[in-house]
């Protein structure tokens, strides 16, 4: 097991480089960038925004040395070129005639050289824009040091942000998974231990409605409910006059803002286990060793639990780490649409607001969730079953 345990380990650093790099280059695929907006706006400081790119790693000063040896280029219709007076911003010549920055800037917003992108500000400066591959072996080598960067839209470290969200969105996937497996399971047994009757077609039609209906149908359906009935609150994790009760007030609130959204991402989930435990326990009892175990006189109880539920929970519990990663994708929607502050509607922002370091991080952080689920099942997997040698 430690052997098996150290391969998979080792095998962790590569998978998160490929899936970051993907992810990366998806993102630069994408028209535009976080900034775009603000260097289209009129009102917005060209200097002050490309400034801000510098300093989020996507820009590069060029000095005045470097620009003279770009000699004349053409770019807008025009031959253009930059000298050095002496000043601290070089001088702009279009067609050999002498222009200030910021006329130069409207037309020099974005203008390449050869292969290579720049950007030249109101003031005259000129920044080279940093390559894809460049920028992010640079976000990636300090991400494995523990600096994730800056947000740019939250101007905050991302760490800090996925932090707060993540575990939140932890409770929500820790509460929906006991709800899924601690009904799901109970109810496929009971549904194999007596087939066709009233418990087994319940069973079926409720494992028929938890697969059909959208997680985000049922998510709109509980926000309707807790509308109409005010039984629930609506968004949030806690109340406004939260940090006004004790200790057992606080759970409380905790728990009664937690129970709507952590029963409509277990419910989608219980009506599989709940499928995957009947089909298993079914198949378990019409084995030969259980009917060698009930011809010895076995108690019905001890053939149920002691062997046909043993080997029935195998394949549940190698579902146990794409369960985590499932709920933890699955939540997104929920959090949409239920207002609840998790790692899944922070992604979700992010994405729409082109945060590079934000989504970056966010995707680093769920694979690694994924790949630790899947070592922990393979482990559960070993323990629970005594045929199973992982070395």
């Amino acid at each position: 097991m430690l052997t098996f345990t150290l391969r998979r380990l080792l095998s962790i650093p590569p998978l998160v480089l490929v899936v970051s790099l993907l992810t990366f280059l998806l993102l630069k695929a994408a028209p535009g960038d976080f900034y775009s907006q603000q260097e289209a706006d009129p009102a917005r400081s060209l200097t002050e925004v490309l400034r801000q790119k510098e300093s989020s790693g996507l820009l590069v000063r060029l000095s005045q040395t470097q620009l003279e040896e770009f000699g004349e280029f053409r770019d807008d219709g025009s031959m253009w070129s930059f000298r050095d007076d002496g000043e601290k911003v070089p001088t702009i010549l279009r067609d050999g005639i002498v222009v200030r920055g910021r006329s130069a800037s409207r037309s020099l917003l974005n203008f390449q050289i050869e292969s290579t992108k720049y950007q030249c500000d109101d003031e005259g400066v000129v920044y080279r824009k940093v390559g894809p591959i460049e920028s992010f072996f640079s976000w990636f080598s300090n991400a494995a040091s523990g600096d994730f960067g800056r947000s740019y839209k939250f101007n905050r470290p991302v760490f800090g942000i996925i932090a707060e969200r993540l575990w939140n969105t932890l409770i929500l996937s820790i509460a929906a998974l006991l709800i899924a497996y601690g009904l799901g399971i109970p109810l496929g047994i009971f549904a194999a231990v007596k087939p066709n009757s009233l418990v087994d077609h319940s069973a079926g039609i409720l494992a028929f409605i938890g697969l059909s209906i959208p997680t985000v149908f049922s998510a709109l359906l509980a926000v309707l409910f807790a509308t109409y009935t005010g039984w629930f609150p609506i968004g949030d994790m806690r109340s406004l006059d939260y940090d006004l009760f004790g200790f057992w007030g606080k759970l409380g609130d905790r728990l009664h803002h937690l129970f709507l959204p952590a029963i409509v991402l277990g419910t989608a989930a219980m009506a599989g286990y709940m499928r995957q435990a009947r089909g298993n326990m079914i198949e378990a009892l019409g084995q030969d060793y259980v009917r060698t175990a009930r011809a010895k006189g076995v108690s019905h109880n001890s053939v149920l639990f002691k062997h046909a539920f043993r080997n029935a929970v195998n394949p549940l519990v190698t579902l146990f780490g794409y369960s985590l990663a499932s709920l933890l994708s699955g939540s997104l929607l929920v959090e949409i649409v239920m207002n609840w502050p998790g790692l899944g509607r922070l992604v979700f922002e992010a994405i729409s607001a082109k945060d590079e370091p934000l989504v970056l991080a966010s995707v680093l952080i769920s694979t690694l969730l994924l790949v630790f689920g899947n070592l922990v099942a393979d482990l559960l997997l070993a323990l629970v079953d005594p045929r199973v040698r992982l070395s």
